[in-house]
């Protein structure tokens, strides 16, 4: 008696039952993913920061301002984009590694800003610089800031007070090196004591804020909570 014959199963289909088992969760793909984009995107900007800044402290290059605007507009897109990429791996994906990374990334951009922020020091006691390079100084300090409270922001929790202190102790220095310029040595130059006033109070200002955490921020990270609250259920892949 002949037995009826069974279809053997497609190569597309699981075998025995078992291929379930075996399914590759498309949500952790796209965790992975975007880990990947984000630490690449952020390294990037951070590398091509870093020599922004090179070439603004370094006053012996003749044009060191040439063609900046186009180098500053590639090094805000990498981190602008690295930026949104993390916040949909975090909050989207559920990514556990990268708050992790993230706050590594921005204690090293805190590293950098009090390193900046000594050179600049240096610079501004010698009283040898003019305004463009001063107004760069000031604009680099105030860049690197605003990167490392971007990263903050993306980290639900996360608080600036712990960064308040080493910019603090080194806002403390400036003004000590202030009264000694001013007032212990024999060639103070006048006309850069309020130059040097305004840079102290904006960096005062910043260290302040982030110490006091006033919450000035919570609306932003609130409105971005909501938003990825709202959609997220869209965006997200099942398992």
């Amino acid at each position: 008696m002949n037995q009826p014959k069974t279809a053997s199963p497609s190569p597309t289909q699981p075998r025995n039952g078992h291929g379930n088992g075996h399914k590759v969760s498309q949500r952790g793909l796209f965790s992975i993913i975007t880990f990947l984009v984000t630490t690449t995107l952020l390294t990037a900007a951070f590398l091509g920061g870093a020599r922004l800044v090179i070439d603004v402290l370094n006053e012996g290059l003749e044009n060191a301002f040439e063609g900046i605007w186009y180098k500053v507009i590639v090094v805000g897109i990498a981190y602008l984009l690295g930026w949104i990429v993390a916040l949909v791996s975090i909050r989207v994906y559920s990514n556990l590694i990268l708050p992790i990374v993230i706050n590594l990334y921005a204690w090293g951009c805190l590293i950098a800003v009090c390193a900046m922020y000594l050179v600049v020091l240096q610079r501004l006691y010698m009283q040898k610089y003019d305004m463009v390079h001063y107004w760069a100084y000031l604009t680099i300090m105030v860049g690197g800031l605003g990167a490392m409270v971007g990263l903050h922001l993306i980290i639900e929790g996360h608080e600036l007070r712990p960064f308040s202190i080493p910019l603090l102790i080194v806002n403390l220095v400036q003004f000590c090196l202030i009264v000694y310029r001013y007032v212990f040595t024999l060639d103070p130059n006048p006309d850069y004591l309020w130059i040097d006033l305004f840079f102290y109070i904006v960096m005062l200002v910043f260290a302040i804020l982030m110490l006091a955490h006033i919450g000035a921020l919570e609306p932003l990270r609130n409105t971005l909570t909501r938003f990825f609250d709202r959609n997220s259920k869209v965006i997200r892949t099942e398992d």
